[in-house]
């Protein structure tokens, strides 16, 4: 028996180009799992920052979108405006002078 724990333990340290114990694995296992969870977290991270900045985003085009709405509006009501004039305009119309004639008309009894 003990002939045989000589060879395993000759195993361990000889086995190929680069061998290591059942402790060292064990640590060494626990290192890749803590680097690929930090690399993991670091990810998710980015992601929820790109999210926040995507919302941010489409706040700002949405207020922009509304103020467009707003100003399309009130160029049509300009220019309606204008067309009113030019129509008047073209009728024959004239605007009011600042004093304004009036004709006043008693009824007879």
């Amino acid at each position: 028996m003990q002939h045989n724990r000589i060879q395993r333990r000759q195993v361990y340290k000889s086995g190929g180009v680069f061998s290591i114990g059942p402790t060292a694995a064990r640590y060494f296992i626990l290192t890749l799992l803590a680097v690929f969870s930090l690399f993991y977290l670091i990810q998710s991270a980015q992601g929820s920052d790109g999210l926040i900045e995507l919302r941010k985003l489409e706040d700002t085009k949405d207020s922009l979108t509304k103020e467009m709405t707003t100003l399309k509006v009130n160029d049509s009501r300009i220019r309606s405006l204008q067309n009113l004039q030019q129509s008047a305009s073209s009728q024959g119309l004239v605007p009011i002078s600042g004093a304004t004639e009036s004709i006043t008309v008693t009824p007879t009894p």
